[in-house]
């Protein structure tokens, strides 16, 4: 059954997040040879507040676990429990996540293969369009008696893998979980020992290849989990089979959340030119789109050398300056502007696209400079570089257990990294401001997706917080 020696785990918890929640009941059913032999399940406390709607839909309150063991008094049992066993679980990355978070609270390390049952119910029945628990329940008619609690979520598990195996092949499952156990196969220079020292953390990694130059630079939320995914037989794609052969050593540096992995990244991938990280490495040839005032045509300066008000007023930064006037010609061809006028084709007599009648006639008379000048203005104007939406440097402060950094920017110029606010306002007062496309990217991305809410970050406008700052900060 999946393999000789299953933990079937089930976690109830008082939310989402397994940096900041916590563990408040935990079901295992042990399987040995496809036979239950043991279940062992627990009310944890938390030693936080079950929120109002964890309470509604688990039953679990807080008097429930008032005199409940918390996680660090059943941890030595649990290991014991889990020890040699795959761990299968609904959506197991929530509940191994969530393991790894608790165990490591205690001081100790917890791993172990796994199997998601979410996704073996998509690789077994594809033709279906719903894999969450209660759509796998509706759809074989399990019994769902305590749903919502551990030990009854944990036995509907146990039911539908039982059906598994009396409606379908047995070679056919067994195909389907070694995808998902997704074995790691080391490269055959790198020892064991360092791929089991990489930690459970953000951060991001480097594979070294002969005489320690840099092979591939990654980023992730889990380095263990992403870093061993490089050499998963199953999964591997030619360019990682490639990597692989490469790899002598790796090295890795933990962060205290996304947005410094992101940028550490980027930084590691300018400064070490890894060989398989082509796209990243191409931003040193980023070039703004600006206008001429005069002539109405387009120009494209080197963002890197250009000033910030200068890219304040441009249309746009692109990887490349064949980017910029492709994405040019798109807006020539939908909006019938004129290449010709805009030194965008050569040639005598009238354009192309006027020909083909795509075009006004700016290059022969037709429309004035005056009217495809004023069009040119108005079709690129939606299109203006995003405005610094801060009156001054941006600090964004990410922490974890053991972590606290601040991320300093400004006009979206990353400045540095600082351990505490004092710190970060004096990067924002003295250090240089200069313009890399990839953090721009990175930083307005994540601007985006959090103006500020989440919980791990804290963001600190640092000119309004100091008055003595210059908010022009010091020259680029």
């Amino acid at each position: 059954m999946l393999a000789p020696r299953l933990a079937i785990v089930d976690l109830e918890t008082t939310g989402m997040s397994a940096r900041t929640d916590r563990v408040t009941e935990i079901a295992v059913l042990e399987i040995d040879d496809g036979r239950l032999v043991g279940e062992w399940s627990s009310l944890i406390n938390p030693g936080i507040p079950i929120p109002p709607e964890i309470r509604g839909l688990t039953g679990i309150s807080d008097s429930m676990v008032k005199d409940a063991p918390g996680f660090d008094a059943i941890a030595d049992q649990l290991a014991e429990l889990l020890e040699g066993r795959v761990l299968v679980a609904h959506n197991v990355r929530f509940d191994y996540g969530f393991l790894k978070a608790e165990f490591e609270r205690t001081g100790r390390s917890f791993s172990a293969k796994t199997v998601c049952t979410a996704r073996l119910s998509r690789a077994l029945y594809p033709e279906r369009s719903g894999h969450g628990l209660d759509a796998i329940v509706a759809r074989h008619r399990l019994d769902q008696a305590d749903r919502h609690r551990a030990s009854g979520d944990a036995r509907i598990l146990l039911r539908f893998i039982e059906l598994l195996y009396r409606e379908l092949p047995q070679d056919e499952i067994d195909a389907a979980v070694r995808r998902l156990l997704r074995q790691p196969s080391l490269p055959k220079n790198l020892p064991p020992e360092r791929l089991a020292a990489v930690p459970h953390a953000p951060g991001v990694y480097v594979f070294l290849g002969a005489g320690g130059h840099p092979v591939y630079i990654g980023k992730s939320l889990d380095l263990r989990d992403r870093v061993a995914a490089h050499f998963s037989g199953d999964y591997r794609r030619d360019r990682e089979a490639r990597i692989s052969q490469e790899i002598e050593d790796l090295e890795w540096h933990e962060t205290a959340g996304e947005l410094g992995a992101l940028l550490l990244e980027a930084e590691w991938v300018r400064e070490r030119m890894p060989a398989h990280n082509a796209r990243l490495r191409r931003r040193d040839n980023a070039v703004a789109l600006m206008l001429d005032l005069d002539r109405g045509r387009p120009k494209f300066p080197l963002a890197a050398i250009s000033t910030l008000e200068e890219l304040a007023d441009s249309y746009g930064v692109y990887s490349s300056r064949q980017s910029a006037r492709m994405h040019l010609i798109d807006l020539v061809r939908e909006h019938e502007l004129c290449a010709k006028a805009l030194g965008l084709e050569r040639g005598s007599g009238p354009c192309f696209g006027y020909q083909i009648r795509r075009c006004r006639g700016a290059c022969c008379g037709g429309e004035s400079a005056d009217s495809h000048r004023a069009r040119l203005f108005d079709t690129l104007a939606p299109r203006r570089f995003q405005a610094w939406p801060h009156d001054g440097p941006l600090a964004v402060r990410e922490f974890r257990e053991g972590f606290d950094e601040w991320l300093v920017f400004d006009r979206w110029c990353f400045l540095g990294r600082a351990e505490t606010e004092s710190a970060a306002r004096e990067l924002a007062l003295t250090r240089e401001r200069r313009f890399e496309l990839e953090n721009f990217r990175i930083l307005a991305a994540f601007l985006r997706r959090d103006p500020g809410s989440e919980e791990q970050h804290v963001f600190a406008d640092l000119a309004s917080a100091d008055q003595r700052f210059d908010a022009s900060g010091p020259p680029l």
